[in-house]
């Protein structure tokens, strides 16, 4: 799902990045609610899109001496919606899992494996960022609940489409986790024999 041009976009491109607000507050309106459609069905919460939104607004606002230089805004517009969407995905599933480690802390506080699970989890959280973009959108939206027909209608694929980018997001995260965990161990072989 892309996004529509507004009227006149280049001239209002070179009028922002001269600093006029009237040519930013035509941009805004143009974009924001186009936007708010993409962003508002993957997050599930106004204040959260509005919050994404804001940032973005924010940066092109302050990046806007560079916008005389975009060919396509309507583009580059779109892929800072996803990478701004994606960034929220990432930060709240690592709040969730830095919650979920913290009671697992509390509960076996006298338990010694505890540090080996911290250790995991910052692996898990390396996978997950090295996945590509829709692997990792599938991956985070499963890790908050959702259903593979809900991230489909979310994200404008098909159903199988899901359960592809998911299946591959696991086989990676697996390989991934399997390869670290196998060079830590080789690193403490290695200082247990030096």
């Amino acid at each position: 799902m892309g996004l529509r041009s507004i009227d006149n976009e280049k001239e209002i491109l070179m009028e922002i990045a001269g600093g006029c607000e009237q040519a930013f507050a035509k941009l805004f309106h143009g974009y924001v609610h186009q936007a708010g459609h993409i962003i508002h069905p993957i997050i599930g919460s106004r204040e959260q899109t509005e919050e994404i939104l804001q940032d973005i607004f924010v940066k092109l606002w302050n990046d806007r001496e560079k916008l005389v230089h975009i060919k396509q805004f309507n583009a580059y517009f779109f892929i800072l919606l996803r990478n701004y969407t994606l960034n929220y995905l990432s930060v709240l599933v690592a709040e969730r899992k830095k919650q979920q480690q913290y009671r697992l802390f509390a509960e076996t506080q006298d338990d010694k494996e505890t540090p080996v699970a911290y250790k995991h989890a910052d692996i898990l959280d390396k996978a997950i960022e090295a996945l590509p973009m829709q692997q990792k959108t599938v991956f985070l939206l499963r890790a908050q609940g959702y259903k593979n027909p809900e991230i489909a209608s979310r994200m404008h694929l098909s159903t199988d489409s899901v359960k592809k980018y998911n299946q591959l997001a696991l086989k990676f995260i697996y390989r991934y986790i399997k390869v670290k965990e196998t060079m830590l161990l080789s690193v403490v072989v290695l200082r247990l024999f030096k």
